[in-house]
């Protein structure tokens, strides 16, 4: 492609860009897992709206947009307060894989400050922490001490506590862990994190947003936040569960002096003081992700949140139930929310997954810990849950008599 010798008039620009976008997948109806997070018409016209008219708002300069600058904080605040952050600060960044890298950024400045004789800094991951970490540490020059999951597939304690060592900067811990949407036993973790002074972060970008909501419901769920006695620093999504516009993620730090690792500084002796102060990875930082945030959060209220988890784990429910129902299919472990993954003890889960590709459903694979197929749904996918079990019924027969049998890749994140 070339820079065409003449500009596109406006109405033949949209048609061809909706021209485009017929290319693109149904992703709701066909069950997409973790590709958006659909909320209902009126969430979206109101982040749309906010969006477009913070579009050419640029977060990098709070004192020309102080408007941008308070919807941020706003969030950020009510964030905290959500999940227990008494002096907790923080910002917007573009997504839960930037918010990650904050924190690795963070724990290996701040070792760098208490514990100066670490050299080769390391991080303390179980296998089911994000890729992000593994690209934090390729990023910032950390090693991934990687450490094992059960049988059952959730964190071996002590395998994960033996693995920590004098350099030792970072442990992670995840809320949920996006296979089998399980929340890791987080207070165990994180009280050897406060024992040796190591920052200890919990990635709750997938839960930070619906755990809150679901303990709110009466539902019990294993201690993760700032509750927990160790825990330093938060991501959690709002471009998730908490349903805004991409790209959204909140970072968050225990406290002032824990945040002041996140920020990178450019001044003395080239610039005067606070010349160039970003806390997040970019610099320019879009006002309409920001803003659209803000505005969602603020439209749905606790109640709205409360209604909308009420009304997903109530199907999803019924859906692991219809799952379960059918025979040689079995849903993992006990999932808090609405991740969780399904698997056969009989049959190649891969050979469904097939099946059901081949019937239009969008099919997100796992090779690890299980061979399974997993699920992030949100209350706009409960309209085509019946359709696919039934489906899944029938695909489920014909690979029992060999009529369907496994193609294509075993898993892929993208």
């Amino acid at each position: 492609m070339r820079l065409p010798k003449q500009g596109i008039p406006g109405p033949d620009l949209h048609d061809l860009m909706q021209e485009a976008k017929t290319k693109d997948q149904p992703w709701k109806e066909r069950l997409a897992s973790g590709v958006s997070y659909p909320a209902g018409d009126d969430v979206l016209q109101v982040a749309q709206a906010a969006y477009m008219d913070f579009f050419s708002v640029n977060a990098l300069y709070p004192t020309i947009f102080p408007s941008i600058a308070r919807f941020e904080r706003e969030v950020v605040e009510m964030t905290a307060d959500l999940l227990h952050g008494e002096n907790a600060v923080g910002n917007i960044a573009s997504g839960g894989t930037e918010s990650n890298l904050l924190a690795v950024k963070s724990a290996r400045d701040r070792a760098g400050m208490l514990q100066p004789h670490i050299t080769a800094p390391e991080v303390v991951v179980p296998a089911s922490a994000h890729p992000s970490f593994w690209k934090a540490a390729d990023y910032f020059g950390l090693e991934v001490i990687v450490t094992p999951l059960t049988e059952d597939g959730v964190v071996d304690v002590p395998a994960y506590l033996s693995a920590v060592n004098n350099n030792t900067v970072l442990m992670v811990g995840t809320a949920p862990s996006t296979v089998l949407g399980m929340v890791d036993p987080i207070p165990d973790m994180a009280a050897v994190a406060m024992e040796r002074n190591i920052s200890f972060h919990v990635d709750a970008c997938v839960g930070g947003f619906f755990l809150p909501f679901v303990e709110k419901l009466g539902n019990a769920v294993v201690p993760w936040d700032f509750r927990v006695p160790g825990v330093t620093t938060i991501s959690a999504d709002l471009h998730k569960f908490g349903y805004t516009a991409k790209g959204a993620s909140v970072i968050l730090s225990r406290d002032p002096e824990i945040y002041s690792h996140q920020v990178f500084e450019f001044g003395p002796p080239l610039r005067p003081s606070g010349y160039y102060d970003t806390p997040t990875i970019a610099g320019t930082r879009p006002g309409g992700a920001i803003a659209a945030a803000w505005a969602v959060v603020n439209y749905l209220g606790e109640d709205g949140y409360l209604r909308l988890v009420d009304q997903t784990l109530r199907y999803i429910r019924g859906f692991q139930e219809g799952i379960n129902a059918i025979e040689g299919l079995v849903v993992l472990g006990e999932p808090v929310m609405s991740v969780f993954a399904y698997t056969s003890n009989t049959l190649d889960i891969y050979a469904v997954a097939t099946g059901m590709e081949d019937r239009g459903w969008m099919v997100s694979k796992d090779s690890y810990p299980f061979k399974a197929i997993h699920f992030m749904q949100s209350p706009g996918h409960e309209p085509y849950v019946d359709a696919y079990l039934r489906d899944l019924e029938d695909v489920v027969e014909l690979v029992a008599s060999g009529k369907i049998t496994a193609r294509g890749p075993e898993a892929t994140y993208t």
